[in-house]
């Protein structure tokens, strides 16, 4: 990730505060000549390595100048100072598992006595394609950089424009600088980007922030940073194949969640055959849950647009003191659809036990709420739909006719709230089923694997006992599938 980690609780290996997960050896090996090669090969990162020097003091500085100056860490959750690579980048790394999937690896570049850097030195992160992939359509990290790339120029749009209110629209981003395609560099595909300095909490209870308003503030932030990235006007910032096919207004084509759910069916279904001693009750409950959420997807609000896909607590650098968010990360997962599965996505943690007695991935579902400062869930959608429509307003460039999402209203939010997280939980299921079907076969690494493979049959008690709870509004319009 890209940001110094809160280190107010790490163990001796690593983790984010109050995180006590325990790493995972693994071997990554960069070539460091090979890539400070390309690095100076290329503009904006000449720009950012020469000053305004540019591309003319690129010719007096090889490769091999660069590479004498750089260092490279892996930046997964540890602590920097425990693992220093060599020249070649032969060292054994640490990586911790990133939520149920399988995490892109990545790595803080340092760059020191860079001429126009006397204070200190350069930091640039290396977010890379991991050497073996179970599906060619993950880890898109082309994807991501697509939407940093045109998140930047949104951003300078809206700068320029000056806004016309005092509420915020930006998404705040670490900056893309170049990306490779070329496997033959490092071994796999690559980009950089800027380093941002601030806390990631992986802990939503962020036990080390100062006190309970500002935790507050915090969570208001973060709501409000998701409702301008599903204000973007994507059109406009050319990306208008992002993610494929839309649906936009157009009642006669599928909804977002129903191409969603016919997908993870198909990709269920798919993993069920191929593996090793399942378990055919649940198996059987995952279907259900399909047929249940497919009664209903066509019937969805599907207030359409940019999507981040996997928004959470976790996904976001905060100020260092400030109770802010100055970046969002994990892009990868970005594509156009229903903000609501965004909300959904974010709501997940109040219905998941916390770090001390859950799944590995840390929630709010044993915490009492009230002294801590924490929005509750129905605050946290009485919000979002608030910073929704100030997002909507006030803007020269948010005001332009390309803004595709329609007004949300909290009630609808809240009467299709269960649904949505039910669909939600569904997703995951799936990704976990994928796991545990991996490690059946001896492909998955197997202690990880397993481990996050039997949180299976939870899950899927969890999401029938939510959607059992919480059922949609009784719509009767027929699907579009």
């Amino acid at each position: 990730m890209t940001a110094a980690t809160d280190t107010s609780r790490h163990e001796s290996v690593g983790g984010r505060d109050g995180d006590s997960v325990r790493t995972i050896p693994v071997r990554n090996p960069i070539n460091v000549e090979s890539l400070s090669s390309w690095i100076v090969c290329q503009s904006t990162m000449q720009s950012i390595i020469f000053g305004s020097a540019g591309s003319g003091s690129k010719n007096d500085h090889d490769g091999k100048w660069l590479q004498e100056r750089m260092q490279v860490k892996h930046n997964c959750f540890v602590d920097y100072s425990d693992i220093i690579w060599g020249s070649l980048g032969r060292a054994t790394t640490y990586v911790v598992p990133s939520g149920f999937g399988q995490s892109n690896p990545t790595y803080l570049l340092i760059i020191s006595d860079l001429p126009n850097r006397i204070d200190a030195p350069l930091k640039v992160v290396l977010r890379r394609k991991p050497n073996k992939i179970a599906h060619p359509s993950s880890h898109a990290l082309h994807r991501e950089y697509r939407v940093l790339t045109s998140l930047k120029k949104y951003n300078k749009m809206l700068a320029e424009e000056r806004e016309l209110s005092d509420f915020d629209k930006s998404v705040p981003i670490p900056h893309p600088y170049a990306y490779c395609t070329d496997k033959s560099v490092i071994g796999a595909e690559f980009y950089l980007m800027e380093f941002v300095q601030g806390r990631i909490f992986v802990d939503p209870r962020m036990v080390s922030m100062g006190s309970k308003e500002e935790r507050t503030e915090a969570f208001k932030d973060a709501i409000r940073v998701m409702a301008n990235i599903h204000n973007v006007p994507w059109r406009l910032i050319g990306l208008e194949k992002h993610g494929g096919r839309t649906s936009e207004n157009d009642k006669t084509n599928p909804t977002y969640v129903e191409r969603q759910l016919k997908r993870l069916l198909q990709i269920s279904s798919k993993q069920s055959q191929l593996m090793k001693d399942g378990d055919e009750q649940v198996e059987k409950s995952i279907r259900q849950i399909a047929g249940a959420l497919s009664k209903h997807a066509c019937n969805t609000p599907n207030p359409f647009g940019l999507l981040h896909g996997d928004y959470k607590i976790d996904n976001l650098i905060f100020h260092p003191t400030k109770p802010k968010v100055i970046a969002v990360l994990d892009w990868e997962l970005s594509t156009l659809g229903d903000a609501f599965c965004d909300l959904a996505n974010l709501s997940m943690m109040y219905f998941m036990p916390d770090i001390e007695h859950g799944w590995g991935v840390a929630g709010l579902g044993d915490v009492p709420l009230e002294a801590t400062g924490i929005l509750t869930r129905t605050q946290l959608i009485s919000n979002y739909c608030d910073c929704f429509h100030k997002s909507c307003q006030g803007n020269e460039v948010s005001a332009m006719p390309t803004i595709p999402t329609s007004a949300v209203d909290y009630n609808e939010a809240m009467a299709w709230a269960g649904f949505y997280l039910s669909f939600l939980f569904f997703k995951n299921c799936v990704i976990v089923q994928g796991v545990a079907q991996r490690a059946s076969i001896g492909v998955a690494s197997s202690a990880v694997a397993k481990k996050v493979g039997g949180l299976l049959p939870e899950m899927v008690r969890l999401t029938t006992s939510i959607l059992k709870q919480y059922p949609p509004p009784d719509i009767n319009r027929q699907s579009n599938l």
